[in-house]
């Protein structure tokens, strides 16, 4: 019970990047996965699928061979402009040492992500990719009722899928953070028995005070909100952060804490990304914009899952 499936789908990985898969802040998710790897041994690098403006950041290094690819460090963080990933390099440079980076993608089409996605990959010579969703919307097959906000999530996890590297993990943490997207529990739970008759659920965990991750966690959240006081900040961590307190219920529209907001949920990526339904549409896009113009052909041409109430 203690020996999680993720444990031995991660065995002998040394070099392992966590990468935020929806933009801006899911990389804050990736903070107490990182505090696990390095406790193991492994070598771990952040990255991010951005909101960011990268090309107006002030110190963002360009990568040469692939533009949509930057460096961002502490140096580029300043409080005055939105960049939750140079405040987590920040953070992290406070607790681990200076140096720290979080290689940010700018929002693309799956065939230039997966082109940065690939170079990252040989430079780092990685072992493992995982990808952390804020929410459980990444792990849809795309015909529910509702899939929240997919272009950005679908454009990462097509891009990894289509990345040479053994091993791929798709973790999402804050069910129940999406109640204003329309997610349901149920269609989520569904997905999740779905993946364990496969044999391609990896387990859960959860984030909590008291825990090396679960406090490197909650000081990261608020560090990046103390310095993003004036920007956008993120509902998916904040409601996650209440949770990981103990919070429990009704807080305001669309807002009902519970203990499942801060279990971590992981997966075979590879598996979450052949069930799709219309993820392989995806694959040829140069654009976030025709991304979402596909998807909503896509969700156009599909038969939609009626909603399903349960009993909890």
């Amino acid at each position: 019970m203690l020996d999680q499936p993720i444990t031995g789908f991660l065995d002998g990985a040394r070099r392992v990047l966590v990468a935020g898969c929806g933009g801006g802040y899911d990389v804050l998710g990736a903070v107490s996965i990182a505090c696990a790897l390095r406790a193991r041994g492994a070598e771990v690098h952040l990255a991010s699928l951005s909101f960011t403006y990268l090309n107006g950041l002030d110190r963002a290094r360009q990568d040469r061979e692939h533009p949509n690819l930057y460096a961002v460090g502490a140096d580029a963080a300043v409080e005055t402009a939105y960049c939750p990933e140079a405040w987590l390099a920040h953070f992290l440079d406070t607790r681990w040492g200076a140096g720290h980076v979080v290689h940010c993608f700018d929002k693309t089409g799956v065939r230039p992500l997966a082109a940065a996605y690939r170079a990252l990959a040989v430079r780092l010579e990685l072992d493992a990719i995982v990808l952390v969703d804020g929410g459980i919307d990444a792990l849809l097959r795309g015909d529910e009722r509702s899939i929240g906000t997919p272009s950005e999530d679908l454009a990462s996890l097509a891009a990894v899928a289509a990345t040479d590297v053994p091993r791929k993990v798709l973790a999402c943490v804050g069910l129940g953070a999406e109640l204003r997207d329309g997610i349901g529990h149920a269609d989520a739970l569904e997905r999740i028995a779905a993946h364990t008759a496969r044999g391609t659920f990896l387990g859960a965990a959860s984030v909590l005070r008291g825990t090396r991750g679960g406090d490197l966690y909650a000081d990261a959240v608020a560090h990046v909100f103390a310095h993003q006081q004036d920007q956008k900040r993120s509902h998916v961590h904040a409601v996650v952060d209440a949770a990981t307190r103990g919070e429990f219920g009704d807080r305001g529209p669309h807002v009902w804490l519970s203990p499942l907001l801060n279990v971590c949920w992981f997966f075979d990526a590879a598996a979450v990304a052949d069930e799709h339904v219309f993820l392989a549409e995806l694959a040829a896009t140069g654009t976030i914009w025709e991304v979402a113009a596909r998807v909503e052909a896509a969700r156009k041409r599909i038969v939609v899952q009626p909603h399903h109430a349960i009993p909890i």
